[in-house]
């Protein structure tokens, strides 16, 4: 336990020093809900109505949260390993894989946090807290799975900004199903955050839960986690 405080100090004091991470941690999380808060209900009021298009505006905002984290969690991994903390820990009293579990859960936790406020301070949907914890747990695996991905593939801060963009794109990508009328869209569900665009929609729409769209969706993110953490154990 003492190991894990002087853990998350030294993160606070990484994150505070470093201003991109800093800016990617709180700064741009919070502006991107005060736009969707002020902005978005302005162009509806007085450009053009988008009140239908709330939703997948929703799915289409909310999912750069984890992505940002995902962001700020790769960076410090990466400079950990640049620096041969991840050797050291090798010898130290608290396990490697105790310290990147700490190291994940913790963004995840700040990820989750801002999700799970996104709509209450957003206003662009209406949706109980219990309903739509589900969706936002699955949100949040794209924090660990965008991080460890980046300190999979890159070898360098340089190679791991092209991985983050475009990883960003291709998680976007599930947002193309709800343009397509048909089966069709199914093969979009290779990308895991597909299953919880799916749930949330029809939660939104029907008001129920789809447990088929939630189990498929964690059971992808979980065997992926997995996948990715042995990977990375195996790399490094």
């Amino acid at each position: 336990m003492v190991q894990i405080r002087k853990l998350f100090l030294n993160d606070i004091r990484n994150i505070v020093r470093d201003r991109l991470l800093l800016y990617s941690a709180f700064l741009i999380p919070l502006i991107i809900i005060i736009f969707t808060r002020l902005v978005v209900p302005w162009i509806s009021e007085n450009v053009s109505p988008i009140e239908q298009y709330y939703p997948l505006l929703f799915m289409f905002i909310v999912i750069t949260i984890p992505l940002m984290f995902g962001f700020v969690l790769g960076f410090l991994i990466m400079d950990e390993r640049d620096e041969n903390l991840l050797t050291v820990l090798r010898v130290m009293p608290i396990s490697r894989n105790t310290y990147l579990l700490y190291r994940m859960i913790l963004l995840s936790v700040l990820s989750l946090i801002y999700i799970l406020l996104f709509p209450i301070l957003t206003g662009l949907i209406d949706i109980g807290f219990i309903d739509y914890l589900p969706v936002a747990l699955l949100l949040t695996f794209l924090t660990p799975t965008l991080g460890l991905i980046a300190n999979i593939v890159a070898t360098n801060k340089v190679q791991a900004f092209a991985v983050f963009k475009t990883l960003g794109g291709v998680f976007y990508i599930p947002l193309f199903a709800f343009f397509i009328n048909n089966d069709l869209k199914y093969i979009l569900g290779i990308i895991p955050n597909f299953w919880t665009f799916m749930a949330l929609d029809k939660l939104l729409t029907t008001g129920n839960q789809e447990y088929v769209y939630l189990g498929i969706g964690f059971c992808l993110h979980i065997v992926l986690f997995g996948v990715l953490f042995y990977l990375f154990n195996k790399k490094n």
